[in-house]
């Protein structure tokens, strides 16, 4: 039996469309941030092994694996994997209403679209100086595109995967995110936290693998770096596509070395 009160607190027809649009988007960027997600993450240290193979991290290192974690965020994936996403973010809000329904013959022309994505997955892959940070990316990324294609069955996703089956861009993982989190309503900076936030997922489960931390310290570890991929974010949503690209020859380095190491646990 519901009283006045009750009806007094109960949310009008608007509100309630706005809430399950709201929720929507809230599961898909937990679905797509998910450990479990098939994206190929697991396989990739994203140069934590190198950097604990040189004694840069671990017991004896002159870093943490928080050091690590945060300079990787700051110097490294921020100004090239987030600056990305945001580029890739911002083109599909402008360019997204172009794309044909899958199968129309006559559709409008996707070519704007593809042609500023195609843009910014060129100038990703052109930054990244060692082949191992390149593989990871695209392959990780069309992963993700391939299987977005098929579970948001969405016309701006599918001409993007379509587009990157044919070859014709790289498919970067974080260019692939920016398209799929536009698409779903994620905001900009949503959808790059969101990104980074994976990223540290992942970060905190290879530093697991490596017995850098244990399963309450990568946690912490994740915990930890929140305030980082809130500044990091917002240093993203700001960046032109010339100034794409980050700085990191430590890690580097490191990515170099591990390529060539007798013994890896992961792929980077």
């Amino acid at each position: 039996m519901s009283t006045d009160d009750d009806e007094g607190r109960r949310p009008a027809n608007g509100e309630q469309g706005a809430g399950r649009a709201g929720l929507s988007t809230l599961l898909l960027a937990l679905q797509f941030t998910d450990s479990s997600f098939p994206s190929g993450m697991y396989t990739l240290s994203h140069g934590l092994e190198g950097l604990r193979e040189s004694g840069a991290v671990g017991p004896a290192g002159p870093l943490t694996v928080a050091d690590a974690v945060h300079g990787i965020l700051r110097h490294s994936a921020g100004p090239a994997e987030a600056t990305a996403l945001a580029l890739a973010w911002a083109a599909t809000r402008e360019h997204g209403g172009q794309a044909p329904a899958p199968g129309a013959p006559g559709g409008p022309d996707p070519g704007p679209l593809l042609a500023a994505l195609t843009l910014i997955d060129q100038r990703l892959h052109a930054t990244r100086l060692t082949r191992e940070f390149r593989d990871g990316a695209t392959r990780t990324g069309r992963q993700v595109l391939d299987l977005a294609a098929e579970l948001l069955d969405d016309p701006v996703v599918s001409a993007w995967n379509d587009h990157v089956r044919a070859r014709r861009s790289p498919g970067s993982q974080s260019v692939v995110m920016g398209v799929v989190y536009a698409r779903g309503g994620l905001s900009q900076r949503e959808a790059v936290a969101a990104d980074l936030t994976a990223l540290v997922i992942s970060l905190s489960g290879a530093a697991l693998r490596l017995r850098l931390a244990d399963h309450r310290s990568a946690q912490a570890l994740v915990r930890g770096a929140a305030a980082v991929i809130a500044e990091v974010a917002d240093a993203a949503v700001g960046r032109s596509l010339e100034e794409l690209g980050g700085f990191a020859p430590v890690l580097d380095l490191a990515s170099c070395h591990h390529e060539r190491a007798e013994a890896r646990l992961f792929a980077s």
